[in-house]
Formats: structure tokens, C-alpha cells, sequence
């Protein structure tokens, strides 16, 4: 086993570490995660494999992706798997899921930022129409037991500078009227088509709102702040950051992220809501700092770059229901997060 893969399995056994008996309803149990080759889904394999591997869960999965067959291939240890079958599609066509699922982890959507104004139409298509297309066929289905939805901390909208943190009752306000909002809009729209779903059919939906993370498996190439710093910073720098680096956010790591995720679709309550994230606010210079102390020598970061008056925002969210309903907590912090994601990035380049 090479050194990045080490380091992601031992994340996954940690993560597992005494908390597995919080998960015993999937033992034994047929999983279909739709998007189950992206970041979250990658990393929910990983969980799964260290679950039947170590603990006997005796989980099947089946992964619906447009990249199954690249997935497979790519990474074998998850892609050769007795236990995982993987299908190839677009979910906007999704029609037939295998018999006998009983659990549900709907992650497909197009999330790249760049498309929200290249391709609109199809990032509201795949968020929304998809989210109804699996939601019909799980209503077929004759022992659904529990079906994730995972929409996005997005959906909030605006979080007023003063407010430390939103919990799951917060409504900000949110520009509909502008093509940028086409990700949470339709994000918005398939927590509705969900909720159309629990009335009609009272499909046992839970509902997570994701916000920030970082980890393995997270593609350098998408255009957030935290992947553009590991990236510049492992090509030498500078960071560049538009605005003045005050913009607030939060950051979990994978492998809490896969867990929470698991946990809700063990224990979660049907027809409620979850946030899911880190609640411990960093803005963008500190994070930035806690990047480019890894690397020597160390990255020049720069602000106001590139956009005169960039408006300073914040997200962060409250997870106290995860940590009351569910019993969730960070484990993982920050730094540790970074340092992990930058040495896996590091292994993968060497390799």
C-alpha cells in the first residue's frame, strides 16, 4: 500500500474508532449513493471498506456516478471490491434502483463554481430534476428505511456579518434574480421537491446542509479558497487573495464529513434537518497562514488581488442538533486537517 493510501485508511479507522455501534442499523444493508465517486463519496467507501473489513458490517453499496468506470480504475482498492457495484449515468435519467436498497445517500450535483456560469441550465437540472428523479424511483421501493439528502449550507443565503454562527431555522436573504445563485436556488428547490416527497409519500427523508471541507480525494482544480491555497503553495506561491482576507468560513475534514453523514443516515430523524461542518470560524488570511506553514519556503500571500471591493461574507454553521440529536463532534481539528490534506497531496505527487 503506498504511503497516501495509508494515510486515508488510517483516517478511516479513526474516525471509526469506538463509535461503530452508532451505525449498527446499516449492518447487513443494501446502500445506494448516487455521486458516490466524488469527495464525499470516495471518502464514504473508504468508511464502508474499514467497516466490513475490520468490523464485519456485511454492507453492500452500489454507486450510481457519470465516472463510475474512470473511479474503478483509478482507485482499485475501492473499485475491486466484492461488496460495491458500480453503475454508470446521468442522474437527471435516473429511472431503477436495485430491489432490495434499503438506505439512500443522494450526493449527485454538479458543484463546480465555474459552471454557474458556463452551464446554468444543467447545474439546475442535475441538483434538481435528479433529486426528483432518485425520489421517485426510492418511492418504489418496498423497505425504504432512510434516504440522505445532501443539499448545502448555501441555501441559507446571507449570514449577517454579526451573527457567529446560522443554525437550521436561519432564512437570509438570497438574489434569485442573478445566474450565481443557480447552485443555491437549486439546491433550495430540492430540499422542496424533498418535502414534496415526505407529504405525498411520507418517504423517510433527512436533509443535510453541508459547508466547508478539505481532505483527500478533494480535487486541487476546483475553484475554492482552500484548494487554490494548497495548490499555489505547493507550486511555490504566492496565494493570492481577492478582497482583504477577511471573509469567514469553516472547515471540516473528510473523514468527520463522511462519518457525520453516516451517522445521520444511522440515526437521523426522518423529515428533519441537519447542519454538517466545522462551527469554528477562519477567515481567509489565517487559513492561508495555517497552509503556507507547511511548506518551506514559506508561500507569499497576498490580498486585493485581482477584484477592487470585494465584499467580506461569512458561513459558518451551528451543529449543536448533530451534537444533541446524534451525538457529533469535530474530531479532527483545523491544523491537523491541513497538515494531513498537504502530506496526502505531497504522497500523490511522489507516487
Amino acid at each position: 500500500m503506498n504511503r497516501a493510501l495509508a494515510l486515508v485508511q488510517s483516517d478511516a479507522e479513526a474516525v471509526l474508532a469506538g463509535r461503530t455501534a452508532s451505525l449498527a442499523a446499516l449492518r447487513g444493508q443494501h446502500l445506494f449513493i448516487s455521486g458516490g465517486t466524488g469527495f464525499l463519496g470516495t471518502w464514504l467507501l473508504e468508511l464502508v471498506k474499514v467497516l466490513n473489513e475490520r468490523h464485519d458490517f456485511g454492507l453492500r453499496v452500489t454507486v450510481f456516478s457519470r465516472n463510475a468506470r474512470a473511479f474503478a480504475s483509478r482507485w482499485p482498492h475501492l473499485g475491486s471490491v466484492k461488496w460495491a457495484a458500480f453503475l454508470e449515468g446521468d442522474i437527471r435519467y435516473f429511472s431503477d434502483l436495485p430491489r432490495d436498497v434499503r438506505y439512500i445517500i443522494h450526493a449527485a450535483a454538479l458543484t463546480d463554481r465555474r459552471l454557474f456560469a458556463s452551464q446554468p441550465g444543467a447545474v439546475a437540472e442535475t441538483n434538481s430534476v435528479g433529486t426528483l428523479r432518485l425520489l421517485r424511483a426510492a418511492n418504489l421501493l418496498e423497505d425504504l428505511q432512510k434516504f440522505v439528502l445532501l443539499s448545502s449550507g448555501l441555501v441559507y443565503g446571507a449570514q449577517p456579518w454579526e451573527q457567529p454562527q446560522i443554525d437550521e431555522n436561519f432564512a437570509g436573504p438570497l438574489r434569485c434574480n442573478e445566474v450565481n445563485a443557480v447552485y443555491a436556488e437549486s439546491k433550495r428547490f430540492a430540499e422542496v421537491v424533498a418535502q414534496c416527497a415526505i407529504s405525498e409519500s411520507k418517504l423517510p427523508v433527512v436533509t443535510l446542509r453541508p459547508f466547508a471541507f478539505v481532505g483527500p480525494y478533494q480535487s486541487l482544480q476546483l475553484p475554492w479558497a482552500v484548494t487554490d491555497f494548497i495548490r499555489d503553495s505547493l507550486n511555490g506561491g504566492p496565494i493570492r487573495i481577492m478582497g482583504d482576507g477577511a471573509t469567514v468560513r469553516s472547515i471540516m475534514y473528510a473523514s468527520d464529513y463522511a462519518f457525520w453523514v453516516l451517522a445521520a443516515l444511522a440515526g437521523g430523524r426522518a423529515r428533519e434537518t441537519y447542519n454538517v461542518g466545522s462551527p469554528e470560524p477562519i477567515d481567509l488570511r489565517a487559513r492561508a497562514g495555517l497552509i503556507t506553514q507547511y511548506f518551506s519556503p514559506v508561500p507569499e500571500i497576498r490580498t486585493r488581488v485581482g477584484q477592487v471591493g470585494h465584499d467580506r461574507n461569512r458561513l459558518v454553521p451551528s451543529v449543536a442538533k448533530a451534537a444533541t440529536e446524534l451525538g457529533l463532534q469535530v474530531t479532527v481539528p483545523l491544523p491537523e486537517a491541513i497538515q494531513r490534506t498537504i502530506t496526502w497531496h505531497r504522497h500523490q505527487q511522489s507516487s
